[in-house]
């Protein structure tokens, strides 16, 4: 403590005064990063999907010629299809909060953002049991997953050409996002004999899809943690 002419005590930061210096954010827990909470939303939907495999393993659902969506058929099928998908659009939202917080651009941030409703439809409206005709719930789900598969890997491309992203992260999410368009745009297309036929011409739709599904999983993580906030 030092003692000035005017009999003034000074308390001395070090002894810890009321005049200490307070380090920023001590005492405080500091919030989870838009990594962190992507990555853990992430690891959620990986969850749900393990699970489903797991209780697929009689031969309900062929992972090779069935869909993720085809869970559904599943006891509790819909209800942990919508918690991943739940994760998933969380993730999103994050996602797009974040970029837009980072300079991204309007297109990237609006495309997050509807890749996050788009997740989320596709959690709220299943698709139609194995073998069992479309009706319009199935229709919401199949063009809400297109849009989750075709919406992704374009905002990634914008994100890593913008301030949002940093530059040692910008090559592998450009890459991800390369390799998660083009699986999407041959997935996409393997549903052309499905809407036009009203059978699958391509007998591996559910292996790829499964491929892509980690792709795409890959990329949010990837971009998530490359971004500067």
């Amino acid at each position: 403590m030092d003692t000035r002419g005017d009999g003034v005590a000074e308390a001395d930061p070090e002894q810890g005064g009321p005049g200490a210096a307070v380090a920023p954010g001590a005492g405080m827990r500091a919030a989870p990063s838009t990594g962190a909470l992507v990555t853990a939303a992430a690891g959620i939907a990986v969850w749900g999907v393990v699970v489903l495999h797991v209780a697929a393993l009689s031969g309900a659902v062929d992972p090779v010629r069935h869909t993720v969506s085809d869970y559904v058929a599943l006891p509790g099928g819909q209800l942990v299809l919508g918690v991943a998908a739940g994760a998933m659009a969380v993730a999103g939202a994050v996602l797009a909060v974040a970029a837009h917080r980072g300079g991204a651009g309007r297109s990237a941030v609006a495309l997050l953002g509807s890749w996050a409703v788009a997740m989320a439809l596709a959690g709220i409206f299943p698709t139609n049991l194995p073998d069992a005709p479309p009706d319009v719930v199935a229709a919401v789900h199949r063009y809400a997953g297109a849009w989750v598969f075709a919406a992704l890997p374009v905002a990634a491309l914008l994100l890593a050409r913008g301030p949002a992203v940093r530059e040692s992260a910008r090559r592998a999410v450009r890459v991800l996002a390369v390799l998660a368009g083009v699986l999407a745009a041959g997935f996409l297309l393997a549903h052309l004999p499905i809407v036009v036929l009203g059978s699958p011409a391509f007998p591996l739709l559910g292996g790829v899809e499964r491929v892509l599904y980690g792709v795409v999983i890959a990329l949010l993580v990837v971009t998530a943690r490359g971004l500067r906030t």
